[in-house]
Parts: C-alpha cells; structure tokens; sequence
C-alpha cells in the first residue's frame, strides 16, 4: 500500500471514530457547577426552541475555579440517535464555528467565590438555520478537543401536530407501577413529502425532561391517512417513580421547606429533614417540580451573581441496599453522578452525603441503577403508576429535498395524568 492511501485511509478512520461518537450531556471537571440550559425566561422549560424565532435560549454555568479562564463554545448538528450529522458547517449554522465566550463575571458578597458565564443562543456570531438535534459543546485553551463541558438541546419546527395520553401499563407485571405512554402525530401536508413513514418518521419520548431513560426509535402501531397512533400495549412502559422531595435554601439564615438547620462556618451548610425508604409505601401525592430545580436568593435581584453555594447534607434511612443509592435529579443533570453517592453509616442505619449546591428551590429523589443501566427508585422510593410525570414528545422527519433529520413537531413537556 503506496503512503499516499495509507494517509487517506487513517484519516477515513479516524473520520468514522468521531461519526460514530453519541454525543451526550457531559461535564468534565467538578469544579464547573449550575449548568443551566433553557428558553430564554422560561427557566423551568426544556431547552428547546422553534426554528426561526429570536427568543431562543439562555445557557449559564459557574466556575468555581474563580480565575478568568479562555472559554469557546461551538454547536453542533446531530441526526436523530445523537452522532454529528452529515451537514457543512454552513448548512446548519449561520456565523462562526467557535466564538469565544464573552459574558462573564464574578461573583458578588458570597462566601464561595466563582465566576458565572453565560450565552445566548441565537446570536450575532451564532445563529442555526437548521431543525434538528444539536450540541454545544464549551471548550478551553483555543482547542475544540479539550472540553469542559456539553450540553443537548432541540431546535424545532412546527409542521406535525403531536399529542400524548398517560395509562396505567397493562401488562399485570408492570400494573401498579409503570406508565404506558400513547401518543399521536397527525402529519397534515406534510404526508405528501415522506416516501416510507417507518424509515424516514422516527419518534422519541422524554419523561421529565430525562434523556438517560427516553424511549426513542419509536415507529407507529397504525397508521390512518397522515394520522400516526403508537399504542405500544405493554411493550414500552416507564417507570412511574414517586413524587419528588424538595427543599428550598433561598433564604440561609432562615429555615425553608425541606430543611431542618442551617448554620454558617467558613462556608454554609444545611441539613435537610431526614426521609426514609418509601419502596413498599402506597402512593402519596404532593405538589413538586418532577425533579427540577430554580435557582433563586430571596433578598437579591440576581441570583446569577448572588447566590451562594452551601454544602447540603442528605439523609437517606434504609437498610443497607445492594445497589449504591444516589441523589438524582436535575441537580445531577439526570445522571448518576459519583459526587452524588451517598455513604452508608451502619450506626445511624442511612445513606448520608453532603453535596455543594447554589441557592435555590430544588426537587430530588433517591435512585439507583435499575437492570438497564438507567436510574431507578424502585429500591429507595418505590415506583407508581398514579406518579404525575412530564412527557415530551419529540418528532423526527427526513425528505428527499432535505436529507438530515429534521425536528417537525415538539410537544412541550406536559402531564396528563
């Protein structure tokens, strides 16, 4: 083989490793905290916007590193499971592919310093001009390969109508605690531009917003003049779960809901109301956030620049278990993270930990790795089939005139139950 073709065919090579990349949620370093992603003043929503709007998204994060530090961000075009897609930089992005991250400033009278940065998507030097699945990514040290952090979001357009309805699971095995989700896509006119419904219409659904547990690749059980129903009798469930507890560190020096003290040392810490295991409870409802969180101070207009961080510590009373149990939420980012593992001290008969979190109201519950890989709290929690969870809806569609995977219809996260 001459050199000219062995170059070729590593570079081939090396083009199919990052093709084939999934591209997830990722923070690489602890010391970057409070990533937060969503449309612009709707902080509670999916980060999610309609192609061709300017309201679009806010990003922000802190670094609790506190020195200014040379940050870029770029975005990403993906395909529907997630790997970079086939389109040029200038089919799916109007502006520059990295842009230095310019809105920046430290933090004001808190007792941990750090220095909060933040985004808007669209921009003056960013603006994506394609539906679809996107990521972006913030790196450091001017090199696109050396990440801080990446974070999903969806750009959408408006042509399918998508709707969803929440039942109990009907397999008998899954009767008390799953969710069986059906849903329906009326296309309108937009039938007369998919040549194969079932390779060229794909649907993905979200419960709480959770990307780790999503139902995706999803192809209709019937199919009536451009109106597609998925009625998956029992095949795909999720698992119900239980209503999640919360807590609210707005205000430091008084006790909130969820919190049992607080005090000061050279840093805050607070102590949240104990809770036990709830596996073999019945159902209990209560108002919560499905396991969102909203960063807020009470006595600050800004909370961005205001609000502290404070070691909360978690109690968690249960026999010891076989799986490790873990904190979970969006305070996780929906992740089993390892600085969210809780501890378990056989004299108190609980899991305890502490974790380092910025001022706010805050939905959690106590999971653990179910059979699939994915979080459960079938163990910690229990799960129930009576459990209001948000379910997003989210609709993929590829033509001949435009051959990427499109996003044609969004429902926004909603709950029917």
């Amino acid at each position: 083989m001459s050199v000219n073709k062995l170059v070729t065919l590593v570079i081939l090579l090396i083009h199919s490793g990052v093709k084939a990349q999934i591209l997830r949620d990722t923070t690489v370093f602890s010391y970057i905290k409070t990533v937060q992603f969503h449309p612009a003043g709707a902080p509670l929503d999916f980060p999610a916007y309609e192609l061709g709007t300017n309201n679009g998204l806010k990003f922000s994060f802190d670094d609790l590193d506190y020195e200014w530090n040379n940050y870029a961000y770029r975005v990403v075009h993906c395909d529907r499971n997630w790997e970079p897609s086939d389109l040029m930089l200038n089919q799916y992005l109007k502006g520059f592919e990295g842009n230095y991250l310019n809105q920046y400033a430290v933090s004001v009278g808190t007792f941990v310093p750090y220095t909060h940065y933040s985004l808007k998507i669209p921009n003056a030097d960013c603006t994506p001009i394609a539906s679809g699945n996107y990521i972006l990514e913030v790196y450091q040290n001017d090199d696109p390969e050396d990440i801080l952090l990446r974070r999903r979001f969806i750009i959408y357009e408006d042509l399918v109508i998508p709707s969803v309805e929440v039942v109990r699971a009907l397999d008998l095995s899954e009767f008390s605690q799953s969710q069986q989700i059906n849903a329906t896509v009326a296309l309108g006119t937009f039938k007369e531009l998919v040549i194969d419904i079932f390779e060229d219409l794909d649907l993905s659904i979200l419960q709480n917003r959770r990307w780790d547990n999503a139902m995706t690749h999803l192809d209709p059980s019937f199919v009536n003049d451009g109106v597609l129903k998925y009625n998956f009798i029992g095949e795909e469930t999720f698992e119900g779960g239980a209503e999640f507890h919360g807590f609210d560190t707005k205000g430091l020096n008084q006790v909130g809901m969820g919190v049992k003290a607080s005090k000061l040392e050279k840093e805050w810490h607070v102590y949240l109301e104990e809770k036990k295991n709830r596996s073999i409870s019945v159902y209990s409802a209560f108002d919560d956030l499905n396991g969102r969180r909203l960063i807020q101070r009470k006595d600050v207009g800004n909370p961005d620049l205001a609000g502290d961080y404070c070691w909360v510590e978690f109690y968690f009373e249960s026999e010891e278990l076989e799986e490790e149990v873990y904190v979970f939420g969006q305070l996780s980012d929906w992740k089993l993270r390892k600085e969210f593992r809780l501890e378990y001290n056989p004299s108190r008969g609980a899991y305890m930990g502490e974790i380092l979190l910025k001022q706010g109201r805050y939905d959690y519950t106590f999971a653990h790795r179910g059979p699939n890989g994915a979080a459960s709290t079938s163990l910690t929690e229990g799960s129930h089939w009576e459990t209001r969870n948000d379910y997003t809806l989210i609709m993929y569609g590829r033509t001949m005139d435009k051959e990427y995977d499109r996003i044609i219809g969004y429902l926004k996260p909603s709950s029917t139950l």
